[in-house]
């Protein structure tokens, strides 16, 4: 049977969450992630659970959410993790879960290919910052707000990183060597360097934190971990930002300057090619006169019978 919710700003419409996919307890974190409606159906022995989301965004962070730490890439699309009986893949605003077993690739392009009001957005620029160096595989987590930071990282609650100013967040676990105990990083990335400054401060008053900031990016290492630890990990986040600029660039001076050039050329052809015309016609006017006797003698052109002899 088919099981569909819907949320809206402000109210649910109707709040059926699939208990192979989240607990009753998890409404505020679908409502934070932007969940728009979920719907249930069968290919064969397999249950397809998709889930449509407002945004990319939403959507990204539900797909980290839902897959198993014991699953492992897979090649059914681009973003696709898999287990031994389940598969959970991200497509635009979309993610689709497949339980009891592993869809084939064909059925699953036909599904993506079906799914209405697919919107495709950029990634959230904090993906550049995350350090892949150590990191456990199929850990890192999303953070749009305080009901996912609370389900993720909830010994950070306490410094309220201040998500209403537009603050997004990512949490990762990660190794330092091959036997020891995961470290847990944070990375918040803020609108403004003076957000970030003035968070900071917040950030280590909590206990058992190691903070590092610059620029827009503040990274945070929480729980057991010493200090040597703590400084490893932070010296492998990336804390350059990259900057993509939308603004139209100047036209450079040398496509008109070059347009230009060609013009003059193709003037001068075109006067060049009247000319000669011209100068045909004048010429075929005379010779007809001349050959047939109208070419009066003050117009006639005195020729010089030039000879060696």
């Amino acid at each position: 049977m088919s099981r569909r919710y819907n949320l809206i700003p402000g109210c649910i419409i109707s709040c059926v969450l699939l208990a192979s996919a989240a607990r009753a307890d998890d409404q505020s974190l679908w409502r934070e992630y932007g969940l728009i409606h979920s719907t249930t159906s069968h290919i064969g022995k397999l249950s397809v659970t998709s889930y449509q989301m407002k945004d990319l965004t939403g959507a990204l962070a539900v797909w980290e959410w839902l897959r198993s730490t014991n699953s492992r890439p897979c090649d059914l699309a681009p973003f696709c993790t898999r287990d031994s009986n389940r598969v959970v893949l991200w497509d635009d605003n979309y993610v689709v879960t497949f339980d009891g077993g592993i869809p084939t690739k064909s059925a699953v392009d036909s599904l993506l290919q079906t799914l209405p009001n697919k919107r495709d957005t950029a990634l959230p620029a904090i993906f550049t910052f995350l350090p892949h160096q150590g990191l456990v595989p199929e850990s890192a987590r999303y953070v749009l707000g305080p009901d996912s930071l609370q389900t993720f990282a909830p010994e950070l609650t306490p410094a309220k990183p201040g998500f209403n100013e537009g603050v997004e967040a990512q949490v990762a676990e990660y190794k330092i060597a091959d036997d020891s105990t995961p470290l847990r990083l944070a990375i918040f990335y803020y609108p403004t360097p003076e957000m970030a400054r003035l968070h900071s401060s917040t950030f280590k008053l909590v206990p058992n934190t190691h903070v590092k900031r610059s620029g827009l990016l503040l990274a945070v290492v929480f729980g057991r971990a010493t200090d040597a630890q703590a400084d490893t990990l932070l010296s492998r986040v990336e804390y350059e930002a990259k900057i993509t600029w939308n603004e139209t660039p100047p036209p450079s001076p040398i496509k008109p300057l070059y347009q230009l050039l060609v013009n003059i050329m193709y003037l001068s052809i075109i006067l060049s090619a009247l000319c000669l015309v011209a100068g045909l016609i004048y010429a075929s006017m005379r010779i007809y006169r001349r050959r047939y006797g109208t070419l009066d003698q003050d117009e006639a052109m005195t020729t010089l019978h030039l000879t060696g002899d």
